[in-house]
């Protein structure tokens, strides 16, 4: 597959730009130290997952957002800073998040071109990166030890796929969303400035960076590849054993709910693309979140999810909050008649309506432990993907603190919801860790962006999996409660899969 992308694009302002390159040497002079200079213009692309996928380099971080319901498409890539907590790690990763970014946008030099409309959120430097689902490699839940009185198998050792924590600024973004009706797209390009440095120089590097940009947009697909094994990643027991497992001890009063997860390896003949796999899943899912991090390292995570952990925008002396419940799944019907019996089924369905409460209580009670005041709840109503249907409840609430960095303590408190982890949290993630047959990585972790605006979005990383060369490992989960059978659990994990399986043409 060829694609070409040609286009215009507005003139650069060079003489704005070096104005403002001299004013950021002059403060990292009186600061005695780097500056962090952004710059932002009008652009104009059609498609800003091309350009990522011909622009990016495989040696540096990648990204690439998509999410309709806010009419909002990030594409970014390169790397002028970037943080990354090793699984050894025994740091608090959000703190270290935090000090991120503050070291970096505490001084830093925003300047756009006089001609520029991309709004002041637009065009602030934004901020992309992950969470892992585990705070470590090893098991630090000790609260799980002494009660679950069993030992996971000796011989089985998890992988670790990625760092705890990798936040990145990029060297470049392209930014498309609604403006008052209007589609903007906006280029952002960053730089550390030096002291010493010279302003004709640094304006040299921006425009050198601008021009790759610039050239024309053409992008070669590997060739379609065949699927040649498909293989369940297991531990000592099966799945299904894993489950029954979990019900014994949930009937005996351990924990309500938890949340087990599968996991597929799937390898090709040839290469994966990262880029047309998640083209597929954006096509087939318009109503998710496309998402797509690559470490600079080989491995690429992506997915399409419905569901937002924590949303957040800073207005004045508070902060607006939103996450979404979803818990509870069935499939879609072939006729319109069908679907709405198998949607009505849902809404009444006592096993589901008990884990989805399960969900909001543990949203509501997270937010209103920080201090957050909620917004009365709207009705739970069916969210309708592709292949599956949710029962969905946003929940929105406000916090008085004008430190809009308050949104990473928000975040830490909330992960893992009850969605994709269980209640009690901590017993339910220690039967997790020690239960599941391969390390979470990023999969039902935070995943997003945030700017220095205040504004950002950290989405759950489900219907989501790693691509590594020839091979991809997907993830699927199921939330377990006393009344749930085995078979049906396991149905539903396997309809899950299909999106990701469809995208890697492995059905």
């Amino acid at each position: 597959m060829q694609v070409r992308q040609t286009v215009t694009y507005s003139s650069l302002d060079s003489k704005s730009l070096h104005d403002w390159i001299v004013k950021a040497i002059a403060k990292a002079q009186i600061t005695g130290s780097p500056i962090l200079f952004s710059y932002s213009q009008n652009w104009e692309c059609h498609n800003p997952l091309l350009l990522l996928a011909s622009k990016a380099d495989a040696q540096q971080p990648t990204f690439y957002w998509e999410q309709p319901n806010e009419d909002l498409v990030l594409a970014a890539a390169g790397s002028v800073a970037e943080i990354s907590v090793p699984n050894d790690d025994s740091s608090d990763r959000f703190a270290c998040a935090k000090k991120f970014i503050k070291g970096h946008l505490a001084n830093a030099v925003t300047a756009h071109s006089h001609d520029c409309t991309g709004s002041a959120s637009a065009t602030s430097i934004h901020i992309f990166g992950a969470f892992s689902f585990y705070r470590n490699g090893s098991n630090d839940n000790n609260n799980g030890k002494d009660w679950l009185e069993i030992s996971p198998p000796h011989d089985y050792q998890p992988v670790i796929e990625f760092p705890t924590l990798l936040f990145f600024i990029p060297r470049w973004m392209v930014r498309h969303d609604s403006q008052q009706s209007q589609q903007v797209c906006t280029l952002t390009l960053n730089h550390y400035i030096q002291p010493w440095d010279n302003a004709d120089e640094v304006r040299g590097c921006i425009e050198a960076v601008r021009s790759h940009l610039l050239e024309s947009t053409h992008y070669e697909a590997p060739t379609v590849h065949e699927v040649s094994k498909i293989v369940e990643v297991q531990g000592q027991q099966i799945w299904t054993e894993i489950v029954e497992r979990a019900l014994t001890l949930i009937h005996q009063g351990h924990f309500e709910k938890v949340v087990l997860a599968r996991a597929i390896d799937v390898l090709a003949d040839r290469n994966f693309d990262p880029f047309q796999v998640l083209h597929v899943l954006r096509c087939e899912y318009p109503e998710c979140i496309s998402f797509l991090l690559d470490c600079g390292v080989g491995k690429t995570f992506l997915g399409a999810t419905p569901e937002v952990v924590l949303q957040f925008q800073a207005q004045r002396d508070h902060l607006w909050l939103r996450s979404d419940a979803v818990a509870g799944s069935i499939g879609r019907g072939k006729s319109v008649q069908e679907d709405q019996i198998l949607g009505d089924r849902l809404l009444n369905s006592e096993k589901d309506m008990r884990e989805h409460q399960i969900v909001i209580r543990s949203i509501c009670d997270r937010l209103q432990s920080m201090g957050a005041v909620l917004d009365p709840q709207v009705t739970t109503s069916l969210l309708k993907l592709s292949n599956v249907q949710h029962l969905h409840t946003p929940i929105t609430a406000q916090i008085n603190d004008p430190n809009w960095l308050i949104a990473l303590d928000i975040l830490q408190q909330l992960h893992p919801t009850a969605a994709v982890g269980g209640e009690p949290r901590d017993r339910a993630v220690c039967f997790m860790q020690q239960w599941e047959a391969c390390d979470r990585g990023w999969y039902a972790a935070p995943i997003g962006w945030l700017n220095g605006k205040g504004e950002g979005t950290f989405a759950v990383g489900i219907r989501a999996g790693y691509i590594q060369g020839d091979r991809a490992r997907i993830f699927a989960g199921a939330g377990i409660v006393a009344n749930s059978q085995v078979e049906n659990e396991q149905s539903e994990t396997t309809i899950k899969f299909a999106a990701l399986l469809k995208a890697l043409g492995a059905i």
